[in-house]
């Protein structure tokens, strides 16, 4: 069984620390560095070459993204773990698989190792679906392709040039996040999404069918209600009669 060899990279020894205890429990991989900035890690990553990086965003003088473009060209996974959550989507302009928030319970990183570990290893861009039509998508996350099935799918948001998959219930409990980021258009993603099932009800939201609680009109305007969803979703004048059609 061939180890693969981790760096652990963040400016917090405590966090470093942490890292380590719960990397360690798995035989399959071995830490061979622990960096404290990103000048450091730069070097340390392109002379031990490495298959997997745990890497913190805000560090001095050098942070996580400067890391990643400098060592981009090397064939490493990458897994952000930081303190802010307003750098998602710019960590998805990189290679990164993962974006852990802090403080990471150690569930969620033995759950995102576990995914390194045993997940196909696909080199996929975007989005594809085996046929055209498919109950179970594969969505490129970087190095490593998440497999999303229908239920796990609660609606999708068209978010500037990214579009936000919003996961149902048992979507999180398998994936261990609330939304993965996508450049995926919602032209490609409804063309692929099972047509019985996906609407796309507004410019901006495809929702699955199957998890609307209700629809409602407010001041001559028009919406839905998904399970466990707080958010109300706009539905379009175009597209409302098309919904009460769908649903008889």
């Amino acid at each position: 069984m061939s180890v693969k060899r981790v760096i652990i990279v963040d400016d917090e020894p405590a966090a470093r620390a942490n890292l380590c205890a719960v990397i360690n429990k798995f035989k399959q991989l071995k830490v061979i560095a622990q960096v404290g900035d990103g000048k450091t890690a730069i070097t340390e990553i392109k002379t031990l070459q490495p298959d997997i990086v745990f890497l913190d965003i805000e560090m001095p003088e050098v942070n996580g993204f400067d890391v990643a473009k400098a060592t981009g060209h090397l064939n490493y996974q990458l897994v952000f773990a930081t303190a802010y959550d307003k750098y998602a989507l710019d960590a998805f302009d990189t290679k990164a698989i993962d974006y852990l928030l802090k403080p990471v319970r150690p569930a969620l990183v033995e759950k995102c190792i576990n995914k390194m570990l045993h997940q196909q290893e696909l080199v996929i861009e975007g989005l594809t679906t085996q046929p055209s039509q498919s109950d179970q998508l594969v969505l490129s996350d970087g190095c490593v392709s998440r497999i999303l099935e229908a239920d796990h799918i609660s609606y999708i948001e068209g978010i500037g040039r990214y579009r936000r998959i919003h996961l149902s219930t048992q979507g999180k409990a398998t994936h261990s996040v609330e939304t993965i980021i996508s450049d995926t258009t919602l032209d490609e993603f409804i063309k692929q999404l099972p047509s019985n099932r996906f609407l796309r009800i507004h410019r901006g939201y495809i929702v699955n069918a199957q998890h609307i609680v209700n629809i409602r009109g407010e001041s001559r305007r028009h919406f839905v209600s998904l399970k466990a969803v707080e958010l109300a979703i706009p539905v379009s004048r175009s597209q409302y009669q098309a919904l009460k059609s769908w649903f008889g």
